[in-house]
């Protein structure tokens, strides 16, 4: 009988396993938009929004953060500009700050000047710095289109064009959004100001207007759908204060007091009705603007609305003038 061999077993230490990744949980952990106009933009549901108004809302971090959404998509198509290419470099650096951490995986091509996620989602960054450079998208499609600091823009004609490139099979899955963001103020401050401040109040989505003449921009006729509305726009205002790493140090704060007043109440009060140059730049909407209201009117009652109208005007122009003095 032979002698039992005994065998040692070996004790292999367990490895803890790495739970899968969530795309979605890793975003939420690198970026988490602040309560309020921040968490409204990235959730707007709207064809083109516009978020800002005052200085350090989280303006861009929130720009960045919006084409996530469907970055993880292979069918998506992202394009987001500044105005020039200094400007698009910091926009670059603060992309290679969040994106990596929170898609992991992603690949940048300086080359192309795109991002690839892991899944085939592309976002292209670029610059439009004159109207003709429009026409290097002519023929490619979008499902998401952003640009930075609208306002650097002096007239509408690339955002209209852009508006163009947004198209897609996928619409359906995806959606179709054009963003901006932007504060008071610059070479674009009017046109702006009549495509997304005046046509409703803060906050509210609207459908979207020609700002040559305030119309509601409308299927053409002789369409299946004619007359009815195309699309809606909404104004999304944010302030330091919604932003609170910066409002709780209180220095950011400290130097946008520190400026002339008509900056000041752009730049810290958001302010869209101050523009620098402006005939009246003490307007203050709360204060110099009534509820519409109908007036019935008779032959002696419009003259003399008409007077009491010419006289308001002349005394505030009057004072206006004292006060600059």
């Amino acid at each position: 009988m032979e002698p039992k061999v005994s065998q040692k077993t070996e004790t292999v230490p367990a490895e803890p396993k790495a739970p899968e990744f969530d795309v979605e949980e890793a975003q939420d952990i690198v970026f988490k938009p602040n309560p309020g106009p921040q968490t409204f933009f990235l959730s707007a549901s709207e064809r083109e929004v516009l978020y800002g108004g005052a200085a350090g809302g989280g303006k861009s971090y929130a720009m960045l953060a919006d084409p996530l959404h469907g970055l993880n998509d292979p069918n998506f198509s992202g394009l987001l500009v500044r105005h020039t290419t200094e400007e698009l470099r910091e926009l670059i650096q603060k992309s290679q700050e969040l994106y990596p951490r929170a898609v992991p995986g992603i690949k940048w091509s300086e080359r192309k000047s795109q991002w690839t996620s892991p899944r085939g989602g592309r976002l292209w960054m670029s610059y439009l710095d004159k109207d003709t450079d429009v026409t290097r998208y002519q023929g490619q499609a979008f499902n998401w289109i952003g640009f930075d600091e609208l306002t650097q823009w002096p007239t509408p004609y690339a955002w209209d064009y852009m508006r163009s490139r947004l198209r897609s099979a996928h619409a359906k899955d995806l959606g179709l959004y054009m963003r901006a963001t932007t504060n008071p103020g610059g070479s674009g401050h009017s046109w702006v100001k009549k495509m997304f401040i005046d046509p409703a109040p803060a906050g509210k989505a609207f459908w979207a207007t020609n700002i040559e003449n305030g119309q509601t921009i409308a299927f053409p006729k002789g369409h299946s759908r004619e007359g009815e509305p195309l699309f809606k726009r909404r104004f999304i205002p944010a302030s330091l204060f919604d932003n609170p790493y910066l409002a709780e140090a209180g220095d950011y704060e400290a130097m946008l007091l520190s400026l002339p007043e008509h900056q000041r109440k752009q730049l810290l009060e958001g302010n869209w009705d101050i523009n620098e140059g402006a005939a009246f730049p003490e307007f203050d909407r709360n204060i110099h603007v009534i509820a519409q209201e109908t007036i019935p009117l008779t032959g002696q009652s419009s003259a003399h609305v008409t007077m009491v109208m010419v006289r308001t005007l002349a005394y505030y122009g009057l004072r206006s003038r004292q006060t600059n003095n």
